[in-house]
C-alpha cells in the first residue's frame, strides 16, 4: 500500500514536473520570437495600447511583369505542375529580439496589416521553399521604424524588381527595392473600410531598403548597421 502511494506520488510529482518545464519552454520560444498579430475586419477601429495599426503593400516585379506569390491560384499551377519561379517567402524580426517571427501571409495583392509595437524592425526575405527539411536561406531585404503612441502607420508599398531580359545582372534577393509613397489617400481609404474610420490621418514611417542591404550573422554589428540606416533615412535607397 505504501509502495503504491509513493509511486502515485511520485508519478503526479513528474507530471507536474514535466508540465512546468513544458510551459516554460513555450514561454521561453514565445519570447525569442518577434509576435506578429494580424488586424481583422471590424465595424469600428480600436485603438491598441503599446501598439499601432501598420498597413503597407508589397509587390513583385519579374521582367517587368507583376507577380503574385500569395495568390490562391498558384495551388492550381502546382497540380498542373507548370514550374513556378513566383516563390517569395517574409518574416518579420524586431531589431531587439532573438528570432523571426511566423512567415508572414500578406493579402493575395500583397496587402499587410499587422498590429506592431513600436520599435525598429528587419524584414527577412526569400525565394527557397520554407516547408524543407533545413532552414531556407534568409536576408534581410528592409527595415521599419513603427513610431510610439501613434494608433496607426502608413509604410508605403514596398516594390522589389527584377529584370534579366537584358541580360545576367547583380542579383540580390527578390531584385531591387523602392519605397512608393503615392497611394496613401487610396491605402488609407481601403484600410478604413475594412477596419473602421482612423481616429486620425495615419503617421508617416515608409520601408527602408538600401541598394545593399547589410548581410552577415544577426549580432550586434549587424543591428548597428541596420539602425543606423533607419537613423539616417535610408540614404542609401534608390
Amino acid at each position: 500500500m505504501l509502495e503504491s502511494m509513493a509511486t502515485l506520488k511520485w508519478s503526479v510529482g513528474a507530471c507536474w514536473l514535466r508540465a512546468v518545464l513544458v510551459a516554460l519552454a513555450s514561454t521561453t520560444i514565445a519570447a525569442c520570437m518577434t509576435n506578429v498579430d494580424y488586424a481583422h475586419p471590424g465595424q469600428s477601429f480600436e485603438p491598441r495600447e503599446g501598439q499601432a495599426l501598420v498597413f503597407s503593400r508589397i509587390r513583385f516585379y519579374s521582367d517587368g511583369r507583376e507577380i503574385f506569390p500569395w495568390d490562391a491560384s498558384s495551388f492550381y499551377d502546382l497540380v498542373l505542375e507548370v514550374e513556378r519561379a513566383e516563390a517569395r517567402h517574409i518574416w518579420l524580426r524586431r531589431l531587439d529580439e532573438t528570432g523571426v517571427s511566423l512567415e508572414l501571409r500578406p493579402d493575395t495583392d500583397g496587402t499587410l496589416t499587422l498590429w506592431m509595437e513600436p520599435g525598429d524592425y528587419a524584414l527577412f526575405g526569400s525565394e527557397d521553399e520554407s516547408s524543407g527539411p533545413e532552414e531556407p536561406t534568409r536576408g534581410v531585404v528592409a527595415l521599419l521604424r513603427v513610431p510610439a503612441e501613434r494608433p496607426a502607420v502608413y509604410a508605403g508599398e514596398l516594390i522589389f524588381a527584377e529584370d534579366f531580359r537584358e541580360g545576367w545582372q547583380p542579383h540580390y534577393i527578390f531584385g531591387s527595392g523602392s519605397v512608393n509613397m503615392d497611394h496613401m489617400e487610396r491605402a488609407t481609404r481601403k484600410v478604413e473600410a475594412r477596419y473602421g474610420a482612423l481616429p486620425d490621418p495615419p503617421a508617416i514611417s515608409s520601408w527602408c531598403v538600401g541598394m545593399v542591404m547589410p548581410a552577415g550573422t544577426f549580432n550586434r554589428e549587424l543591428v548597428r548597421q541596420l539602425r543606423q540606416l533607419l537613423d539616417e533615412g535610408c540614404s542609401g535607397s534608390p
